[in-house]
């Protein structure tokens, strides 16, 4: 048989790659939100009393209310901003919980400033929890925690808007950040970018969650109402000058 004739065996395979970008230091930077994931099933299905605890404050999240949220944080002593930190984090991780009462009753209890930098703070840390926990659990894995069809509506946001959807999921109301950031770290948009971006759109409705909830410490009753016509106005606003803007 000549050289000419001698049949090539099946090309090797060539490796196969991770998910973008999931290296040693984003499987680091999700270790947090992995421990505190498993940190509260383990204390949910071992612990009677903090699963008591854990259902009672889901349910002042589920009711919306900043008021008895402001009253179950004081209980904690020096120990509220700890736990409004990890509550952050939680209500981030499991993003259908609203997180915005949680910013309201941080200002309710340390002031517009205190409240507001530890609001940041602690949105910061648990958006680079979600993004970090999607590099390393890849789509499929967030599919689990996010449902496909929202996923789905999210990606053909970044699509058309690509980085701004990064700033506009954080001050359009409605649109649920927290779904973003776990849409972005299946993506290739690198940590820093992700990072400024979700911090530029942060620092607005902060500061107004902040506002609300330090003039709302002696009336807590309309807060709701407030928050609600201001997270309307700027929907028909959009909606109004589309054309303009997207031009």
């Amino acid at each position: 048989m000549s050289p000419d004739e001698v049949e090539e065996g099946p090309p090797a395979s060539e490796p196969r790659k991770g998910p973008p970008g999931v290296n040693r230091h984003i499987v680091l930077a999700a270790l947090p939100a992995v421990l505190i994931l498993g940190a509260i099933t383990l204390l949910v299905a071992l612990s009677e009393g903090f699963r008591r605890e854990f259902a009672h404050v889901w349910g002042i999240l589920m009711q919306g209310d900043p008021d008895p949220l402001r009253l179950w944080l004081v209980d904690f002593g020096v120990w509220a901003p700890l736990v409004s930190i990890l509550l952050q984090i939680a209500t981030s991780l499991i993003p259908f919980l609203p997180g915005f009462v949680l910013a309201i009753a941080n200002a309710m209890v340390w002031g517009a400033l205190l409240g507001g930098l530890l609001t940041f703070g602690s949105s910061f840390l648990a958006a680079a929890a979600c993004f970090g926990l999607a590099r390393v659990l890849g789509r499929p894995g967030v599919e689990r925690i996010v449902s496909p069809g929202s996923l789905r509506r999210v990606d053909g946001f970044m699509d058309r808007r690509g980085l701004i959807a990064i700033f506009l999921g954080r001050i359009i109301p409605f649109i649920n950040p927290d779904v973003l950031s776990y849409a972005a770290g299946v993506t290739r948009l690198g940590w820093v970018p992700f990072l400024a971006a979700m911090a530029a759109g942060a620092v607005p409705a902060t500061v107004f969650y902040s506002i609300v909830g330090a003039l709302a410490i002696e009336s807590a009753a309309w807060v709701i109402g407030v928050v609600a016509v201001a997270a309307t106005l700027p929907l028909a606003l959009l909606w109004i000058f589309r054309d303009r803007i997207l031009r």
